[in-house]
């Protein structure tokens, strides 16, 4: 028996299986929103794991809406709810569930969008239950830096420090006078509208914030009836909780809506590094050097699959966004530099796009075939020649660029560079013997073509030959 509760130890299972005497129940709404945002159900899943690690006697479930079976709801000594709000809610239907449980005691936390209820009798449960909630006309939703944040003195707050953090923040909301604010913040004037709409801006939050009066935006209550709730305005962005203070205090507040004497270090599950973003793709959008690199260690294939099957792979993504870092990064963890796009391009091509000498290097250095010709048949030297690239073209010729591979219609780099370069680029070009009197399939030179388009510059360097 020993030995069999070693193993149940150290493998996590012992607290959730073994001594599971407080039960937590998260519900889940579906996923709502663009890629990133309202991932209500990965959410949900990523904090029952670290309450199921942390070591303290906790049974922790989550079902994926309202559960079919009320004896779920009943047993829960507290139940979360994360998802949307309104006719969405999916509290809707279910509230004289949620009254049985407030008038046996028991714990009630909700999160984010579910803070909105769908109509006044719902808006009643949350007034009596979690002390607040939002309110149209009166609470707003923009998305603002939270700066120089104030965090209570209470078991909720145990092991979180101060965080500054970029998010959909809720604030002015309908509130208790006898409810505990855990989380303050002065939002910016600049996070209201310019226009007074139901949700964002009003006179009254107006004055509030001209007034310089502190923002609640998470708050506990000890309800006269031993009941114990918690609101939490963010949540908006999935990447969110990784930040361990942000994450750590919403855990804090849910253990101690169940009754549970929160510990000195606060809640902290033993999970491993999770990716502040679900896709590599959102961790390239926004440029997280760290977050790909921690992607890419869970799963190396990410490095040449997006996130998603229709999206780009993930060095083209990167070199589009001019994203240097990540683009090296990517090259590093074994992305192919010879990846072609619908167009034909290779990533060659999209860092001439993105006039990124850098990243050329880089993609020549891993193999990228300099020659490579897209659908009408230009080189990545076509382009930077059209382009007028100096730097660019000369990695390219360094490179094992030919400056005599012809496009579709015949043409060398120097046409191109005839029509819109300036005479260091002709000159560089006929560094590298590009036959001037060539012609193309058009039977034009690039001199005629510098003639066409009136390039003075290029003009005077090539008539001189």
């Amino acid at each position: 028996m020993r030995i069999l509760q070693f193993l149940l130890l150290s493998s996590g299972l012992l607290a959730s299986s073994v001594h599971a005497d407080t039960r937590i129940l998260l519900i889940a709404g579906p996923k709502s929103h663009g890629p990133g945002m309202h991932e209500h159900p990965s959410v949900c899943a990523l904090l029952a794991q670290h309450l199921q690690s942390c070591g303290m006697p906790l049974h922790v479930e989550v079902s994926q809406g309202w559960p079919q079976d009320p004896a779920q709801v009943a047993a829960a000594d507290t139940v979360v709810i994360y998802g949307d709000g309104l006719v969405a809610h999916p509290a809707a239907g279910h509230l004289a569930e949620l009254r049985q449980r407030y008038a046996a005691g028991k714990g009630l936390a909700i999160i984010h969008f579910a803070l909105e209820p769908a109509d006044a009798e719902m808006a009643q449960l949350l007034d009596d239950t979690l002390g607040g909630r939002f309110e149209v006309n009166w609470s707003v939703n923009p998305i603002w830096k939270m700066q120089q944040p104030v965090l209570a003195t209470h078991p909720a707050t145990r092991g979180v420090d101060p965080f500054e953090i970029e998010e959909e923040f809720y604030y002015h909301l309908r509130l208790r006078d006898d409810v505990t604010p855990l989380l303050q913040a002065l939002p910016p004037v600049s996070s209201l509208a310019a226009v007074d709409g139901p949700r964002s801006g009003n006179p009254a939050v107006r004055q509030a914030l001209a007034d310089k009066i502190p923002q609640t935006l998470a708050w506990v209550v000890a309800n006269p009836n031993k009941s114990r709730g918690f609101g939490f305005s963010g949540g908006h962005f999935y990447h969110h909780w990784a930040n361990k203070d942000f994450r750590q205090l919403v855990l804090n507040a849910i253990v101690w809506t169940a009754g549970v004497d929160v510990p000195a270090g606060g809640v902290v599950g033993q999970v491993a590094a999770t990716p502040a973003y679900q896709t590599i793709d959102e961790a390239i959008a926004k440029g997280d050097l760290a977050d790909v690199r921690l992607q890419l260690g869970l799963n190396p294939q990410r490095a040449n699959q997006g996130g998603r099957d229709t999206s780009r792979p993930p060095l083209e993504q990167a070199i589009l966004r001019n994203k240097t870092d990540i683009a090296l990064c990517l090259l590093a963890a074994g992305a192919d530099p010879n990846s072609t796009s619908a167009s034909g391009r290779v990533p060659l091509h999209l860092a001439v796009e993105r006039n990124n000498p850098a990243i050329v290097t880089a993609l020549l250095k891993a193999g990228a075939k300099p020659n490579a010709r897209d659908k009408d048949g230009w080189t990545p030297l076509h382009h930077a020649a059209a382009k007028n690239q100096l730097a660019t073209a000369r990695v390219l010729l360094a490179g094992g660029a030919d400056p005599m591979t012809l496009s579709e219609l015949g043409g060398t780099p120097l046409h191109e560079a005839a029509a819109s370069g300036g005479a260091e680029m002709a000159r560089l070009l006929l560094d590298h013997k590009v036959d001037p009197a060539l012609k193309s399939k058009q039977g034009v030179t690039a001199l005629d073509i510098a003639r066409q388009y009136h390039n003075q510059p290029a003009i005077e360097v090539l008539s001189g030959l």
